[in-house]
């Protein structure tokens, strides 16, 4: 009883078939294409020798052609003296020479095995002949001696002996390219063939795969229609999270913070090399974008380089590696100036960042810091004020008692010694009084001031320094700044103080004082420069301690008492120098 087999089996058998039936072809054509290179690189063997031995035929012909226009002009010079023939001569010695080289070169690249260092000797040794000749004639008597005529002689017989070697080199050079040029001529109707059988099988090969292909499309057909089926069902599900994601993107985008999330980018060892961003809240996209180019899809190191400098990319990698979270309170090395928080938490096989700007947090930080440094010192000073100026007094009372009571004479003689105490005692009273006016609280007249008009009052308070020393100064101001709460008094004030301590710090006759307002990242802003002689780096955090001046005489209590100023008014001071370039004061109102 027949019985059908088993359809499972039957497509088995045939797979194993249609494998074994391609195998065979790939192997077949496997096996063409290895004769073909073969054929084709003895082919091209052939023709690179046949090459070759031309090469070095033309050589041996042009070095002998050289040889025999050298000797000719020799043997003319030699029987006429007559320095035209040593033209000849010196247009046949560098071609001689080069053909040495040449040949040389060709037997060191394998263009012969024939030994050509015979011929190389004799062309040398027919030069240097030929030299010797000339320079023994250029002092003998027209016409031909014994002596000149050996040597012709001999000059024939060497050069009989390169003719002979060349002739020689010439006829296997000839029997060896002519085998080569028959080999070459045999191989190359091969290769044509070679190559249409290759491309007949390769087509074969084509459609049988095309038609295991035509196979396979039938079937991914009907799964066409389950797969449909199912992708119907994965977009519910991906409407329902693009509006979840939608929200958070909302809610994200509301942060006063710049928030990003990066996934791992990892080489074939596994290392971090690179993160890239699948999230950017608006913030971020602000501060970080480039234009309206996103963010997502890009690399961090694409985008911010300064990420390694800054250390961000060791701290993310760490944070992957280790689940450890990562916060860290810096200033930007892009925005100087500005003072951010990073927050960073691993997700998945990634991270997400968190950074805030807290430069207003920390100008009010130190602010807040400096009015208790400077309630510490003004309670200081006060009391250094009462215990000081009470004796002061006394001293003072004493000293003008005493000069009372004295003789005309007497008081004539010491009044050298007691116009010193007086100078002291006023010296030690003004030191007092200023030291009690830097470290005071301020009561404020807030207005609103033009930054020009507030600019161009301090040029004026120096106006008579500036033209003692002669030196320049100017108002730089931008036509859109805006007006700033300040007491124009008081702040004028510091704004002398400064440019008081900049003229005190440049050259007389070369100094140059510039006082600049403008708008930066949303703060009112003023720079105070000067091209003097710059502060040292460890010097410019004490530049603001009661007492410390960078001159000879000087109190040190000018800026102090600008920085009391301008911390009551909340105005940030920040300071940059370079020594022998000059100094910036930078002067940032609150927002």
């Amino acid at each position: 009883m027949f019985r059908m087999g088993d359809p499972a089996d039957t497509n088995q058998r045939e797979r194993r078939l249609l494998r074994l039936l391609y195998a065979g072809t790939i192997a077949l054509l496997a096996v063409l294409l290895f004769a073909t290179v073969r054929t084709f690189d003895k082919y091209s063997s052939a023709t690179k020798s046949v090459r070759d031995s031309n090469a070095v035929l033309q050589e041996l012909a042009s070095m002998v052609s050289g040889l025999k226009g050298a000797q000719t002009g020799s043997w003319g010079y030699i029987l006429t003296h007559d320095t035209s023939f040593m033209h000849p001569f010196t247009l046949a010695q560098p071609a001689v020479e080069r053909s040495i080289r040449r040949l040389d070169s060709l037997y060191r690249a394998g263009a012969t095995n024939l030994d050509l260092r015979p011929i190389q000797g004799l062309s040398r040794q027919m030069l240097k002949q030929t030299q010797e000749q000339f320079l023994s004639e250029r002092s003998t008597d027209l016409g031909v001696q014994g002596t000149e005529r050996a040597q012709l002689e001999q000059s024939r017989d060497l050069m009989e002996r390169i003719r002979a070697e060349q002739m020689r080199l010439a006829t296997e050079l000839e029997r060896v390219r002519d085998a080569n040029l028959s080999q070459e001529r045999s191989l190359k109707p091969d290769t044509p063939l070679m190559l249409l059988v290759y491309a007949v099988l390769a087509i074969l090969a084509t459609s049988l795969l095309f038609w295991r292909l035509f196979r396979a499309l039938a079937k991914a057909e009907r799964a066409e229609v389950e797969i449909l089926r199912k992708v119907d069902e994965l977009n519910k599900e991906v409407r329902t999270r693009e509006f979840a994601e939608r929200s958070l993107k909302r809610v994200l985008d509301t942060s006063p913070n710049a928030i990003m999330a990066f996934r791992s980018i990892r080489d074939k060892l596994g290392r971090i090399t690179d993160f890239e961003w699948v999230l950017a809240n608006t913030e971020c996209q602000r501060i970080y974008g480039s234009g309206e180019e996103p963010l997502i899809g890009n690399r961090l190191l694409d985008k911010l380089p300064w990420a390694v400098q800054d250390q961000w990319f060791g701290a993310f990698v760490n944070v992957v590696d280790t689940g450890a979270p990562f916060e860290v309170d810096q200033e930007s090395a892009q925005r100087p100036g500005t003072w951010t928080r990073i927050h960073a938490v691993r997700l998945l096989d990634g991270l997400v960042a968190t950074v805030s700007d807290i430069s207003e947090t920390r100008r009010a930080q130190e602010l807040l810091a400096e009015e208790d440094r400077l309630a510490i010192t003004g309670g200081i000073a006060r009391t250094i004020a009462h215990e000081v100026r009470n004796p002061l007094t006394n001293l003072h009372m004493a000293l003008e008692q005493l000069l009372d009571e004295l003789e005309p004479a007497v008081r004539e003689d010491l009044k050298p010694f007691s116009d010193i105490l007086q100078r002291n005692m006023q010296r030690i009273s003004k030191l007092i009084t200023d030291l009690l006016e830097s470290s005071k609280s301020r009561e404020l007249d807030l207005q609103p001031c033009g930054m020009r008009t507030l600019l161009e009052a301090a040029v004026t308070s120096v106006r008579d320094r500036l033209n003692l020393l002669h030196m320049q100064a100017s108002v730089e101001a931008e036509g859109d700044t805006p007006f700033v709460a300040a007491d124009p008094d008081m702040f004028g004030v510091a704004l002398t103080n400064l440019c008081i301590n900049a003229i005190e710090a440049m050259e007389e006759g070369r100094g140059m004082l510039l006082l600049q307002a403008d708008v930066h990242q949303g703060h009112a802003r003023i720079r105070i420069s000067d091209n003097g002689k710059g502060i040292a780096e460890a010097n410019i955090q004490r530049l603001f301690q009661a007492f410390y001046s960078g001159r000879s005489g000087g109190m040190g209590l000018g800026l102090t008492s600008a920085r009391s100023i301008l911390n009551a008014h909340g105005v940030h001071i920040d300071v940059s120098s370079k020594v022998g370039v000059g100094t910036t004061f930078t002067l940032t109102f609150p927002e």
